[in-house]
């Protein structure tokens, strides 16, 4: 069942969002094969790597656009550190990347990666509970699953990167997904309004499972 009865409350329904959003994403993160070969999994992760510096870069500038129009003082007050958080992961990826003898600006993003963050960016126009339920709750949420998975399939072939990932930028990412949960606990408190942040963040599954596909096609072509 959809959490936008009426009769959900508000803790409760973000319980059964977070379930729903788990339950959408089983198997369906597939920049990673756990039983791919070594070499595979190798270039999938160095893939990753250069993905996250172009993502850690435009979540700071998505971020930075969308400050000035959240107005709930208790929700904007948790943004800036969350730009500086993005800021410093797209420099701590850069430099591991230079660290492996690896071009961390050549990256090139998908058209579908490009118009995702684009679509973002633009979002800044809309509620604060729409904004934070794509991004933080269901995006970042997300993340961390992905970043928990990778850490694992990295260890064995290259446990300093694996390392950087789980002390420097995971508990971030928890943070950040905290901020979501926030939101919809502050401000989801209509059935109008739980029904609007729930669509919201099935939109954002959406797109993000449909941009993984393309990247999983590139990376398999050792893009």
């Amino acid at each position: 069942m959809r959490p936008s009865e009426s009769s959900v409350d508000t803790r409760e329904f973000v319980r059964q969002l977070a379930e729903e959003n788990r339950a959408f994403w089983r198997d369906r993160d597939v920049r990673l094969e756990p039983v791919a070969p070594r070499e595979v999994l190798e270039r999938q992760l160095r893939y990753r790597m250069r993905q996250g510096v172009y993502n850690e870069l435009r979540a700071a500038e998505l971020i930075a656009a969308w400050i000035p129009s959240v107005r709930e003082r208790e929700i904007r007050e948790l943004l800036p550190r969350q730009l500086d958080d993005e800021q410093r992961h797209y420099q701590l990826l850069r430099r591991r990347l230079l660290d492996r003898g690896e071009d961390p600006d050549g990256y090139e993003p998908l058209p579908e990666w490009e118009a995702l963050f684009d679509w973002l960016v633009a979002a800044r126009s809309r509620p604060t509970i729409e904004k934070l339920a794509m991004f933080q709750f269901a995006g970042e949420t997300q993340s961390c699953e992905g970043f928990e998975t990778l850490i694992r399939l990295a260890e064995p072939i290259d446990p300093e990167t694996a390392e950087l990932y789980r002390a420097q930028i995971l508990p971030d990412e928890y943070r950040h997904a905290a901020i979501g949960r926030h939101a919809l606990l502050v401000l989801a408190d209509t059935p109008e309004i739980r029904a609007r942040a729930a669509e919201a963040g099935r939109e954002m599954n959406r797109r993000v499972a449909e941009a993984y596909a393309s990247h999983r096609r590139r990376a398999d072509r050792g893009g």
